[in-house]
Order: structure tokens, then sequence, then C-alpha cells
């Protein structure tokens, strides 16, 4: 039995019967709606595809994924250099990989498409040295690098690179090819006034700024045969602010123009584009955006054009999926970042399993990208390491005879390791000194805006009972506690307390950690008291506790030691954070560290080694470097010498969300480590 037919006779057909059901594009039929929208992973290099790559979207096609699209911003032209992790469709080198990615997608009863772009002014040529070229020599807001203008004959070449590349995905067995303007890439850039101030037959009407698409539309058309999917992906608002850029109308009537003839099988929508900070913000949408953030959008769209439409935008579970497409009347629903947080997705619902929830947070996958970092995922290690997903054959063991593993924390990294070992057969005790599972990721989903936060801790309990893990919250044991349970292995993921810095001596007011703030926010004794809080780690915890200090009535300051408040927030999500601090009126200083002198506070600038009063402070909250919290390994190492004991999570070393997570993943997947022999190997007979 294949996964569309394990779906088609399962429960959630029935449940959500139009998510489930077939739906036609062009000549080729897509099993159920759900689709993985094109994206980058930047886990190749020179714009060459990775088996690992092509590994990960094969995962999706066998967890039940209708139309796999991949390959976000791949580029059809040899002199342009590929964006960060994406794949030049023109390379020969890639063919090989091309072929094997659509021959499994296909075993598994998906469609698949790829992207092709060229991404014109957007980017720069700090590696390549090559200029960048575009439709005028207006540079984008974000990258902010001047591009030469394209000539006629080099956009005529363009037009024929789109063609050949869709005429090399079909030959290599690909069902389509999705051509894209969205986030400010070429064909945007063209058709938009604001930007395209050519003279010749490219610019001025909208006939003129709408013949570079038309023209790629038409080539990839011209190379492929009519079995070939053709889809075109753009905005259907900018976000650039009220009065400024093209309007959501402007929108529609290019989506019009361009699909009246018939060369669009499937248009697909998102918001945004990338010619600024506030509209790359909702790009890819975070948690800041609300879910379902271009349903509308969409559905208009799907009624002005009369073409098959996707949407992509904070669509995160069946249920709302469902909705999206009953309520908006669009044909298929992308879940990209749900697919990435759990592949199998479709079938697991649809079976009446339990997905792994996505949280929406950007940090561990699409914000990666932006910083130039390979993507992974925040919630899913195995997305970053599919080992960790495999259970071998061999975990039978018997329950009275099976290892056993203590973990000390309840936090995200203790919980992974614990329901990862027990599901392997091993015995686990997971002790928390706490109430609930989750550690710091419960207190930092209490942000405004991070409601699905708890939907994943709440899976991760659920997980922890269905594997059988004996769970004890509300303890903080001592070395005797552990001893007592006989462990064979001990995993530390006691999480992380704070470094207090020198000035915090003496200091003329209370200074406290801004987790106490966030867990409970402390009420001012009067009006306008005022809270000085010191954001030396560049995240959310700052922000956020100057949020929850201003809710209830203090006046709040920020004061950094780096460039900027919430340096480190990737591009996708720090524009709202900043946003919101402002809106709020909290006043944000960068490049400065608090002193004192016992009675008073002072800010001194790193810059210009400056000294200013700070002026009224009752209150400091410290948002800073973090220290490991393990005060019983090495007690343990001492009491029971050779015992296994892993440090995972903050416990090792403070850091991010998916640290901790992939690190308790690692702990235990990979426990106990496979014995290897102390015999030299035998020797093998020449001939």
């Amino acid at each position: 039995m294949t996964v569309h037919d394990l779906i088609a006779t399962s429960p959630g057909a029935t449940r959500w019967p139009t998510l489930f059901s077939p739906v036609r594009l062009g000549r080729r039929t897509v099993r159920n709606r759900i689709t993985s929208t094109p994206h980058s992973t930047g886990w190749g290099h020179d714009g060459l595809l990775t088996q690992a790559e092509v590994d990960y979207h094969v995962r999706k096609a066998a967890g039940g994924v209708g139309l796999v699209m991949t390959f976000g911003s791949a580029s059809v032209d040899p002199e342009s250099a590929a964006s960060y992790g994406s794949i030049s469709l023109w390379d020969p080198r890639n063919d090989d990989l091309l072929r094997q990615l659509a021959d499994r997608v296909h075993e598994h009863g998906a469609l698949i498409m790829s992207q092709m772009t060229h991404m014109g002014r957007r980017g720069n040529s700090f590696y390549s040295g090559v200029a960048l070229k575009g439709a005028s020599d207006l540079p984008e807001g974000v990258h902010r690098e001047v591009p030469a203008v394209l000539t006629e004959a080099e956009i005529g070449v363009l037009v024929d690179r789109f063609g050949h590349a869709a005429r090399r995905l079909m030959e290599l067995g690909w069902d389509g090819a999705e051509v894209t303007s969205h986030g400010g890439h070429l064909i945007e850039q063209f058709y938009d006034p604001n930007v395209n101030d050519r003279t010749d037959r490219y610019g001025g009407s909208l006939d003129n700024r709408l013949r570079f698409g038309r023209e790629v539309l038409a080539s990839v058309r011209a190379w492929t045969s009519e079995e070939f999917v053709v889809g075109f992906r753009m905005s259907a608002y900018h976000g650039l602010g009220e009065g400024t850029g093209m309007t959501d109308d402007d929108l529609v009537e290019v989506a019009r123009a361009l699909t009246a003839d018939g060369a669009v099988d499937l248009l697909s929508i998102s918001g945004g584009t990338g010619y600024s900070m506030r509209s790359s913000a909702v790009f890819v949408p975070g948690d800041a955006v609300p879910e379902n953030a271009n349903g509308a959008h969409a559905g208009r769209m799907r009624r002005e054009t009369g073409v098959p439409v996707v949407v992509a935008g904070r669509v995160l579970d069946v249920d709302a999926a469902e909705r999206v497409l009953t309520e908006n009347g669009v044909d298929l629903v992308a879940m990209t970042r749900a697919l990435i947080a759990d592949p199998t997705m479709p079938v697991t619902a649809a079976t009446g399993g339990d997905p792994r929830p996505c949280i929406s947070l950007n940090e561990g996958c699409i914000g990666r990208l932006y910083q130039g970092r390979p993507m992974w995922c925040s919630v899913n290690p195995g997305i970053r390491e599919p080992d960790v997903d495999e259970l071998s054959a061999a975990v039978a063991d018997d329950a009275p005879t099976a290892p056993r593993m203590v973990v000390l924390g309840g936090g995200v990294a203790g919980a992974e390791a614990a329901y990862r070992a027990a599901e392997r057969g091993r015995r686990v005790t997971l002790i928390e000194r706490g109430d609930r599972i989750g550690g710091r990721a419960a207190l930092a989903g209490t942000r405004r805006g991070r409601e699905r936060w708890d939907l994943y801790l709440r899976w991760l309990e659920r997980r922890l009972v269905a594997t059988g893990v004996d769970v004890r919250l509300g303890v903080d044991p001592g070395v005797d506690d552990v001893l007592a349970l006989e462990p064979d292995a001990v995993v530390v993921a006691t999480g992380s307390v704070p470094r207090w810095p020198d000035w915090v001596e003496g200091a003329p007011t209370p200074v406290v950690d801004a987790d106490t703030v966030v867990a409970k926010t402390p009420l001012p004794d009067g009006p306008g008291q005022v809270a000085l809080v010191v954001d030396d780690e560049g995240g959310f915890v700052a922000p956020t506790a100057a949020e929850a200090l201003e809710d209830v009535g203090w006046t709040v300051r920020i004061a950094t030691s780096l460039s900027s408040v919430a340096a480190e927030v990737d591009d996708t999500q720090v524009w709202w954070v900043r946003r919101r601090l402002k809106q709020h009126g909290i006043e944000l200083v960068d490049t400065v560290v608090p002193t004192h002198d016992g009675a008073s506070w002072s800010l001194l600038d790193l810059e210009s080694d400056l000294v200013r009063p700070a002026g009224r402070v009752d209150l400091v909250v410290l948002a800073g470097v973090r220290r490991s919290a393990d005060r019983l390994s090495e007690l343990l190492r001492r009491e029971r010498p050779g015992l296994e004991i892993v440090k995972v999570g903050d416990a090792l070393a403070p850091r991010h969300l998916l640290d901790a997570a992939a690190e308790g993943a690692r702990a235990g997947a990979g426990w106990p480590k496979p014995e290897v022999s102390a015999e030299p190997p035998a020797t093998v007979a020449a001939g």
C-alpha cells in the first residue's frame, strides 16, 4: 500500500475532505492539496545540489505531500552567481541528482517542480566580483548595491535561458517549473514602475513593463511539453507602508495580464518584497504576523484570474489548511515550515497520529538563511541530522534488563533525550525540579505571538507519556538520589543561570535576571518609575522583558553593548521586534554599558568613551550572557567512576533552542554507543 492509498482510506480523508482531495494542474493531477513551496537549504555550495537535500525533499514525498516544490531562487543564468544556498539549474553537474530526486519523489506518488529565477539587483557581488544586472540602476533597499542595467540583447539571452532550464528539468523527469517574481526578483523589478525607469520597450507603460515576464513564461511554455506544469509566483501585496510601492490593485492587474494567455497553470501567492527591511518582514512571516497571513489576498487572485492558486504564509496545521481551502477559495496550500517541523505531517495527521508542530520562530529555518547559515529547524533535529530519527531494529530490549538512563532536567534538551532513548527500548527516568516540561522555552513562549510554543511543549509531554518515560516533576535531586536509580548513563540537561557582570556589585538599585521579570513581572511602586533593561544577549529576551515591564506601568529603556537592540535576531523578525518596542514608547540605546558610583547609574559609550548620566533608574534588568547550571556532573563522576555522563543544551553551553533540541536528540538516539571491538581485524587472504 502506498502512502497515497493510506491517506485516501484514512480518517483524515473524511475529517479534512478538501485538503486530502486531488486537484488538476494543467494536464497533471496532484494527489492532495498539501504543498511544500520552494526554499533554499544552504546545504550546498557553488550552486551544486547535495545528496542531503535530495533525501530531504524525498522525505516529504514519502510523508504524503501532494506537490513538492524545490530550490528557492534556483538560477537559470551561468553569468550571475547563485544566491546563498540556491541551486544552478543550468549546471550539468547537478543532472544525476536532479534525475534521482524526480524519480524518488514519483515513487512516493507526489509531483515535483523547481523554482527558477534571475534575482537581478537582489544580492551582491562580494564573492563573485561580477556586477549585478537589473532592470534599472536603482539599488535595492536591503542589499544596497547599484546594478548594471540589462541591455535588450542581454534580456533576450535571459529569456532563452529560462526556457532552456525548464527543458532540462523536463528531460530529467520533472513535472514542472515555477517562474518567480516574488521578493523583488528580476521580473518584479521590470513590472514595478517604482524600480523600472527604462525608456525602451521594456519600460514605461504596464504592457512594456510586463514584456519581460510574458516573454519568460512564453519561452518556458515553448521549450516544454503541454504536460509540463508552468507556475508563476508573485506577491499580492508589497507591505512597504501606506502610499509606497505598488498597490494591491496594481498587483492584481499584473496577475491578470500575465495569466491571460493561458501560459500559467499554477499561481503561487505570497506577500512582501525584498525592497526594504519592512517589506522583508512579511516575506516569510514569523510569529509576529497572524496565521494565514495571505489567504484573503490569494482568494482574490483566484477569483480575478481564474487560475489555480497555492497560498503561502503561516498555514501550520491541517485544520487551518482545510479552512484556508474552503473559506479563501484557493486550490492548494503551502505548509512548508510545518513540513520542515515534520516531513511526515500529512500521513501522520491523516492516520490519527500526532505531528510535531511548527512554532514559526524562523530562527532555525529561513532566518538562518538570511544570516548566511544553513537551514535547520528549531524543533526538529531530524532535519539537521536525519540519523536521530532512525529507529534501529535492534532496540527491543526486555524492559527489566534494558539499559537505564536518568535525565536531569525537563527542558527541551532533556525531553528530547528522554523520549528518544525510551522509544529505542531504554528505561528512562526524567527528573525536573519545576512543575512542568519546557524549561526556558516555556518562559520564552509567553512572548506575545508565541502561542504555538505551548503546542510544541505539550507535544513533548505527549511523547514522554507515549514512550513510557518515568517523569518526576517538582524534584531537585542530589547525587545519592540519582545513583539510587542505578543508571547506566546520565544526561545532564539542567539549563543555565545568569553570569552576573562586575557592575552588579554595589549597585544603587536592585538588579534582577530578565527571566524572573518575564516569569513574574514586578509592579512599579508608583508612577514614573524607570526600569533599565540591559541587552547583552542580542535576542528576544530583553525585548520580551521590556514589553512585560511597560505593560504593567514602568517607563522602560533598553541599553545594549551591541550595535543595536536585538542585534542577533534575523531579518524576518527583527523589524517587528524593534517596531513593537518603539510603539510601546521604549527607548533604545546602543553601544553602551551601564556603570555606577554606588549612588547613581551612568552609561559608558563604547565608541566615544564618554560617560553620561542614565537619569532616573529604579530597577535594572539583565538579559545577558549565561553560564551552565550543572552542579552534579563532577560529583557523580567522583562517586561513580566510569558512569557515562552527557551534558546537553544550556548545561553544556548556553545557546539557542535548536541547539538544545539537537543535542538532546543526539544523546537519546545515540545511546548506548555501538561497541567497538578491541580485537584486531581478521587477516584477509590475498586472491
